[in-house]
């Protein structure tokens, strides 16, 4: 279960609307002097993510809550969004290749490229059906496991105003 500390801007029916601190991994870099992208990180701050969560424990607005999910999720939703549309655009330009193997004669660079962004966006659509069909299970929704401790609290990681 992958874990993250939120706080919980409005609560309604079950659900809860929560604000997330995007943290960026450049803490634990041995790089840290070097790298651009710790540059950014510091030069723009902390940012928020705004989601809706399950709100099983009845956390209220104002509450810093533990929310969870699981890995599987996490990793599937991971080989959704970067490997297969990368698989797809590979698969399109391969067909017209294999196409001017078995053809005899070239088609050219131009259909190589037309093909390859087609499977991008049949790969694109594939995801959109997929993620429509399962944007209601709470199998793959994230959900408040907790209020939070004293000791997991960090009440200036939480600069938000309350609905």
């Amino acid at each position: 279960m992958i874990k993250q500390t939120a706080v919980v801007t409005k609560a309604e029916h079950g659900t809860a609307q929560v604000k997330v601190v995007r943290e960026s991994t450049c803490g634990q870099c041995s790089v840290q002097k070097g790298c651009g992208t710790s540059v950014f990180s510091k030069v723009l701050g902390n940012k928020f993510s705004e989601i809706t969560v399950l709100n099983p424990v009845d956390a209220e607005a104002g509450d810093i809550v533990i929310l969870g999910l699981a890995e599987s999720v996490l990793v599937t939703s991971a080989i959704l969004m970067y490997l297969f549309p990368l698989l797809m655009m590979f698969g399109g330009a391969m067909v017209v290749v294999m196409l001017n193997n078995w053809l005899g004669f070239e088609l050219g660079q131009l259909w190589v490229i037309a093909a390859s962004f087609s499977g991008l966006i049949v790969a694109y659509r594939i995801i959109k059906r997929v993620s429509s069909r399962h944007s209601n299970n709470k199998k793959f929704q994230p959900v408040i496991l907790s209020k939070a401790t004293l000791s997991e609290m960090k009440a200036s990681q939480f600069p938000v105003e309350v609905v």
